[in-house]
């Protein structure tokens, strides 16, 4: 797979895509996810949303405060044809939590606040500092891993397209029953049969 900084660069409209992938799953597992390299994280979407027209960046809704993303107002911009671009986002791992902005556009991370830091000595902090930085980097290359592999799949079109538009002109809420069953395992066992048929790009 290529570096993550790469694929961001080359496609970097997947960034919009990857942001309502995200938020329709963080309501189908009310934000649990079971990621490969770091275990259970749970991800929220805090108290800033922005959604943007694909053609016309000036026709724009920004929601503040509360849970923007559950908000009948940002269901509506949806189904206007407005996709998330910005997003304030919550990352809580084994009871530690990193708050920050996330740009969809090139996966700009800003305003970033990481977990207390446990360490006394100065030397120790830095390098904790730099180590919790570098966590959530790692958490969100995951998430990103998981998505390319499904959006790079057939399954995309076939299951998840779908299920996505379903969620967005539904009113009633989801629950894991309307996330499609073992996307990731198939779309991963997808592209293994490409490589071994030599059928891939």
């Amino acid at each position: 797979m290529e570096h993550l900084d790469e694929l961001i660069e080359s496609r970097s409209f997947l960034g919009s895509e990857f942001l309502l992938w995200l938020w329709y799953k963080v309501e189908c597992y009310d934000g649990l996810f079971e990621l490969r390299h770091h275990g259970e994280v749970e991800v929220i979407f805090d108290d800033r949303l922005r959604l943007e027209a694909y053609l016309a960046e000036t026709e724009r809704n920004t929601f503040k405060g509360g849970a923007p993303a559950w908000s009948p107002e940002a269901k509506i911009a949806l189904r206007e044809g407005k996709r998330p671009t910005r997003a304030r986002l919550k990352f809580v791992k084994e009871g530690r939590e990193w708050r920050f902005k996330f740009k969809a556009e090139d996966f700009a991370l800003s305003t970033l606040k990481i977990p207390s830091l446990l360490s006394e000595r100065d030397d120790e902090k830095f390098f904790e500092r730099m180590d919790l930085i570098e966590e959530v980097e790692r958490i969100l290359e995951d998430l990103y891993e998981e998505f390319l592999v499904i959006r790079t799949s057939p399954l995309w079109d076939d299951r998840l397209r779908p299920a996505i538009h379903d969620w967005i002109f539904r009113d009633e809420s989801v629950d894991p029953d309307h996330y499609p069953d073992e996307l990731l395992e198939e779309a991963y066992r997808s592209g293994l049969e490409e490589i071994a048929t030599g059928t891939s790009d």
